[in-house]
C-alpha cells in the first residue's frame, strides 16, 4: 500500500513537471501525441483526483500551444466519455471556490473542469507592458486587439464544435452507450459555474448551447429523439437562468455593494 502511494505521488510529480516543460520547450508531434493521451486517460478513472488536477494543467498546456493537436484531444475525450463514472459518490470531485445557498461547497466533474479550461486557454489576453515609443505602442495595441479577437473566435469555434458533437451523440444510443445522462451532468456543471469569474467559458458554452438546442428542436429533419432531448435540455437551462435572474433582482442591496467596491 505504501509503495503504491509513493508511486502515485511520483506519477503526479512527473505529470506536473511535464506541464512545466511544455511552457519552455517545443516538443515533436510524436511526443505531444503521447503526452496528450497520457494526460486525458486519468479523467476516466475513479479515485485519482490529485492526478486529474495535474493532468488538467498538462492537457491545457498542450491545447494552448499546439493548435494542430486540439481536434485530436477533443476526439480522444469523446472516445472515452462513455467510461465516465456515473455513481453520485465519485461523479463530482472538482471543488469550486464558492458555495451554494445553504453554504455547502459546490463540486463539478473533473472532465467538465478540463473542457472549460481548454476553451479558456485558447484566449490570449494582451500583456500589460508599456512601450516608451507611442507609435510603436499604438501599433502593438492594434496587434494585441486583433490577436485577442481572433483567439476569442477560436474559443467560440472550439466550444461550438464540442457541443455539436456531444449533443449529436445524445440523439440515439450508440450501441450500449447512452450519452444523455452524461450530457445532463455536463449541463448541470455549466449551470453551477455560470456567472463565476474564474469560469468565463461557462457563459459562452451556455449561450452557444441555447442557440444549438433551438436549432435542433426547430429542424424537422433532426431525428425525433434528439428534438425531444433538445427541448428538455433547453427547459432545464432556461428555468435555471430565469431563477438566477429573479434571485439577483431580489438582492439589489448586495449588487449595489459590489458595484460600490468596484
Amino acid at each position: 500500500q505504501r509503495v503504491i502511494v509513493m508511486l502515485y505521488n511520483k506519477v503526479c510529480d512527473i505529470v506536473s513537471s511535464l506541464s512545466e516543460l511544455l511552457e519552455i520547450q517545443l516538443l515533436t508531434d510524436t511526443t505531444i501525441l503521447q503526452i496528450s493521451s497520457m494526460g486525458i486517460t486519468p479523467f476516466f478513472v475513479e479515485n485519482v483526483s490529485e492526478l486529474q488536477l495535474c493532468a488538467i494543467k498538462l492537457v491545457t498546456a498542450v491545447f494552448s500551444r499546439y493548435e494542430k493537436h486540439r481536434q485530436l484531444i477533443l476526439e480522444e475525450i469523446f472516445t472515452s466519455l462513455a467510461r465516465l463514472p456515473t455513481s453520485k459518490r465519485s461523479l463530482r470531485n472538482f471543488r469550486l471556490n464558492s458555495s451554494d445557498t445553504d453554504g455547502e461547497p459546490m463540486y463539478i466533474q473533473m472532465v467538465t473542469a478540463l473542457v472549460l479550461q481548454l476553451i479558456q486557454c485558447v484566449v490570449h489576453l494582451p500583456s500589460a507592458e508599456k512601450d516608451s515609443n507611442s507609435e510603436e505602442e499604438s501599433n502593438k495595441k492594434v496587434d494585441q486587439d486583433v490577436l485577442m479577437t481572433n483567439s476569442y473566435e477560436t474559443a467560440m469555434r472550439t466550444a461550438q464544435n464540442f457541443l455539436s458533437i456531444f449533443l449529436k451523440k445524445c440523439g440515439s444510443k450508440q450501441g450500449e452507450e447512452d450519452y444523455r445522462p452524461l450530457f445532463e451532468n455536463f449541463i448541470q456543471d455549466l449551470l453551477s459555474t455560470v456567472n463565476k469569474p474564474e469560469w468565463p467559458a461557462a457563459e459562452l458554452l451556455l449561450s452557444l448551447l441555447g442557440r444549438l438546442l433551438v436549432h435542433q428542436f426547430s429542424n424537422k429533419s433532426t431525428e425525433m429523439a434528439l428534438r425531444v432531448a433538445s427541448l428538455d435540455y433547453l427547459g432545464t437551462v432556461a428555468a435555471r437562468l430565469r431563477k438566477d435572474a429573479v434571485t439577483s433582482k431580489m438582492d439589489q442591496g448586495s449588487i449595489a455593494r459590489i458595484l460600490k467596491q468596484v
